[in-house]
């Protein structure tokens, strides 16, 4: 095989200062290898994303942003993590500058490089929205009081912002798709091969879809006036249960789908499964109702719940960084934002993800043992 020796990054590296030139190698060799599950998808981020680059400068900054990123979970010097992360938000400050109007003309020579910054900033959120949540649960004050309003919110925003952050990917691929779809971003973007049917693909699979069905009784019930916003949290549970269900066909063992570089999967909370593609976990955001995403920042209590059953389909997941916490710190944020007398509501996903909601709302430092085994996984 021959190798390839050419800098993709050449045009872009000689207008970055030398300490930034090095994030450059890392995203080529390291970050964006850990950004797709299959080889051309991967190809993808790390060839054809530095020639998009060179022509739209937030695509950039958003590379440096999560190339930063990815340094900061890999350094073992804590200030050396600070000071990744930091660098981090600035890098994701100068993208979204140069981003957001660029949003407002989607065309066929900018589509690609639009959604590959919109990509990279979901993914960023998703990284730094759980290291918010822990920070501010290890801020709380300790004590038996539940968390005051300000501290909620904050979590509850952190949450959301992991929705939104999808939904902006949504956002731009959906009036540029005919050129994504057919461009060298496709492999990362389209899944033509997903099954067209979705139902759960095994008995703990079919137990699962069970158990959410019985959600609806959270606001459909025997003396309970209709109230408008049923609709949005039938909806948001009918796309719960797809979502369920084609991860389960995704992972149970020897399906026929595409053999792909699967990742590790929890597939029944004892067992490592194969998860064959990890773009399934994200449907349920993207396609939940808006009316859904008021109902949450509003802290209602069902869609917190549907929320907190969500949080288990990434809590499974294995041996990937930018994933790495976010079901646990979802599930936690979600329990304080219910309240200990509505725990019960969120038992299961607690369980499951291997959350101690009263150690987990009773902060302690991480080596201590408050939080779960998520923050232990092994990084690619």
């Amino acid at each position: 095989p021959s190798v390839n020796l050419r800098d993709c990054w050449r045009d872009c590296r000689e207008q970055l200062p030398s300490s930034l030139q090095s994030l450059l190698n890392h995203y080529e060799f390291a970050t964006s290898l850990t950004l797709a599950n299959d080889d051309p998808a991967k190809s993808a981020w790390q060839n054809y994303v530095p020639e998009l680059a060179t022509e739209n400068w937030y695509l950039v900054h958003g590379v440096l942003a999560i190339a930063s990123l990815h340094l900061s979970r890999l350094h073992d010097n804590e200030d050396r993590k600070s000071e990744m992360r930091n660098l981090a938000a600035d890098q994701m400050n100068k993208a979204l500058a140069l981003y957001r109007p660029a949003l407002e003309n989607v065309e066929e020579k900018s589509a690609a490089a639009l959604f590959a910054c919109a990509t990279l900033t979901a993914l960023y959120f998703f990284r730094t929205s759980t290291l918010d949540i822990e920070e501010t649960l290890a801020s709380m004050p300790k004590g038996p009081a539940g968390p005051p309003p300000q501290i909620i919110s904050r979590l509850l925003q952190s949450v959301c912002k992991t929705f939104y952050g999808l939904r902006g990917a949504y956002v731009v691929l959906k009036p540029g798709w005919k050129w994504v779809s057919s461009g060298k971003l496709s492999p990362v973007a389209v899944r033509k091969w997903w099954p067209k049917s979705r139902v759960p693909a095994s008995d703990r699979a079919i137990e699962e879809d069970k158990r959410l069905c019985q959600l609806e009784r959270l606001w459909i019930a025997p003396g309970r006036a209709y109230e408008s916003h049923f609709d949005s949290l039938t909806e948001a549970l009918a796309l719960l249960r797809e979502t369920y269900a084609l991860v389960s066909q995704l992972t149970v063992p020897g399906n026929s789908y595409p053999t792909r570089t699967a990742i590790p999967y929890t597939t029944d909370d004892t067992s490592i499964g194969l998860l064959k593609d990890r773009g399934a976990i994200m449907q349920w955001p993207v396609r939940v109702p808006r009316e859904f995403m008021i109902l949450l920042e509003k802290q209602n209590h069902e869609a917190l719940v549907l929320a907190a059953y969500y949080a288990v389909l990434p809590g499974r997941v294995r041996n990937v960084w930018w994933l790495e916490g976010m079901g646990a710190s979802m599930i936690m944020a979600i329990a304080a934002a219910l309240g200990r007398e509505n725990w019960h509501l969120i038992d299961w996903p607690a369980q499951v993800v291997g959350v101690d909601l009263n150690g987990s709302l009773n902060p302690q430092s991480p080596s201590e043992g408050a939080f779960v085994d998520d923050f232990h996984m092994n990084v690619i």
